[in-house]
């Protein structure tokens, strides 16, 4: 346990999940519309599908999770994380629907980059480990990946790029594997998708200056398809020279 906790941290995720929360508070309610309508996407999926056992992969601080509903309608709640809040811990633990599971939602990709040394690191290897992955398989009779898919690459490109000095290239490279591994993990006919797939820039008066894309992979092939911006970062915090609005995609797949 200690070990992980270590290389969560290093890795950014405890601090990940810290920020988060900050980040809510800065913008002053400014997350609010996303969050809602993450939570009624979800929430509707479920309701039409009539899914019994939801996996949320990426659960979090349940922000964008419509538990309330998920606790009164399904039989089984499995929140999915590599590490999970304390306060999420200690207020649902004795909810007998839900279960709590600690895991590497990349399958031990996770592991894998932690574990890499600068000194011999071979990026054709390392990309070739990568690309012949084996593929999480879930059951649940709905998966869902709630604001998930372009922070699981994030953070391992993040610590990559301080540890072995990866390149531009060779970033978007092995985040689009990661992306493509997380989308064949989520089964057909009974999941679902939302993630951001593009950062949006605004100058101080609101005036768009720029994007660039936060998912390198095409994943738009579901039904019900919806698409709203996130007022992600008004403070110019995240960027301190713009404001960011993340271009946001929810489907059925």
């Amino acid at each position: 346990m200690l070990r992980k906790w270590i290389q969560n941290t290093r890795m950014g995720y405890i601090s990940g999940q810290t920020g988060i929360i900050r980040r809510v508070l800065r913008e002053e309610g400014g997350w609010q519309s996303h969050l809602i309508k993450s939570s009624e996407y979800i929430q509707q999926a479920v309701k039409v599908q009539k899914s019994k056992s939801v996996r949320i992969l990426g659960s979090g601080w349940l922000l964008d999770v419509p538990i309330k509903y998920l606790i009164d309608n399904c039989e089984e709640i499995i929140l999915c994380d590599i590490s999970h809040p304390n306060q999420i811990i200690n207020k649902y633990s004795t909810c007998n629907k839900i279960k709590f599971e600690t895991i590497d939602i990349t399958g031990g990709i996770v592991d894998f980059c932690y574990s890499q040394m600068k000194k011999g690191f071979d990026v054709e290897s390392f990309v070739y480990t990568l690309s012949n992955w084996e593929t999480i398989r879930y059951k649940d009779e709905m998966v869902v990946s709630v604001n998930l898919l372009s922070q699981l690459s994030v953070m391992i490109t993040d610590y990559l790029t301080k540890k072995v000095n990866l390149k531009g290239d060779q970033i978007r490279i092995i985040s689009e594997i990661i992306q493509q591994k997380h989308i064949e993990s989520l089964p057909l006919g009974r999941s679902v998708l939302i993630s951001d797939v593009e950062e949006e820039y605004y100058d101080e008066d609101d005036k768009f200056i720029g994007s660039k894309p936060t998912v390198f992979v095409d994943f738009l092939k579901g039904t019900n398809q919806s698409e709203w911006l996130w007022n992600f970062d008004s403070k110019m915090v995240y960027k301190d020279d713009c404001k960011t609005k993340l271009k946001v995609t929810a489907l059925t797949l």
